[in-house]
């Protein structure tokens, strides 16, 4: 039986606000992938580093990384999440943490003074990056694949962030391009594309209102197109579609 309208509109009630980057709320699953982003920051983190967060939201990827850093920077752009940011640094009693409103194409710091740049699906300038890290420096980002929630993105005719001019040839390849014409040295650079499950309704109406797909995402509007990506996508198991993620760590000499 194809949803209705109504249905539609009455879950998309219940749905609560997203607050910074958090998206427990959704309820899914995905297959397993070739690395965990956390994990991978871990592995190169070390006690003494001065770290910086480009796109930190919320804060909520930075501050679960608190023990691992000396000294930390989260920057966004919204001053919404700035806030949040602050609120949850206090929350976790994180006094070596600092927050700032700041975009990556101006990072608040001097030249060659960060040990460690994260940037996890948020925009980056090659330039500004390898200025502030020192020499022997990383960056470490994770970025939305051009084909993440394709069923999905396809019926609204947008891209994965919700863009309608989405450019699909930005991609984490001509990044590490970029970095390496600047001098930059390419440590790793990486994809997956995995099957990913939405479990109910309600993860996908959060899912789509917390990231604005699309950009200007209305329930009331865009009924038709949540009942055809449900019809297409349903299986026994829940609104089945796909997750792609790209990695790149680069070195400054």
């Amino acid at each position: 039986m194809r949803l209705t309208r109504e249905e539609i509109l009455a879950t998309a009630s219940t749905i609560p606000q997203r607050r910074g980057w958090d998206y427990s709320a959704v309820r899914d699953r995905r297959d397993p992938v070739p690395w965990d982003y956390e994990q991978v920051v871990r592995a190169y983190l070390r006690p003494e580093h001065l770290v910086m967060d480009s796109g930190t939201g919320g804060g909520e990827r930075f501050l679960s990384l608190r023990g691992a850093y000396a000294l930390g920077l989260g920057i966004d752009p919204d001053p919404r999440m700035v806030s949040v940011a602050r609120e949850n640094g206090r929350l976790g009693q994180a006094a070596h943490v600092h927050w700032a409103q700041a975009r990556g194409e101006a990072l608040p710091v001097c030249d060659a003074t960060v040990d460690m740049v994260l940037n996890r699906h948020a925009s980056i300038t090659p330039e500004e990056t390898l200025r502030v890290l020192r020499p022997g420096g990383l960056l470490i980002m994770q970025e939305v694949g051009a084909r993440n929630l394709d069923a999905v993105c396809r019926c609204f005719g947008c891209g994965p962030g919700g863009q309608y001019d989405y450019d699909p040839d930005q991609s984490i390849y001509t990044l590490a391009e970029r970095f390496r014409a600047l001098g930059g040295s390419i440590l790793a650079v990486a994809e997956y594309d995995v099957p990913y499950v939405l479990l109910d309704l309600a993860s996908l109406l959060f899912l789509l209102q917390g990231v604005g797909i699309p950009e200007d995402f209305d329930p009331a509007r865009h009924w038709p197109q949540i009942t055809e990506i449900v019809e297409r996508c349903r299986t026994g198991e829940g609104i089945r579609t796909n997750e792609h993620r790209e990695l790149l760590i680069v070195r400054r000499e």
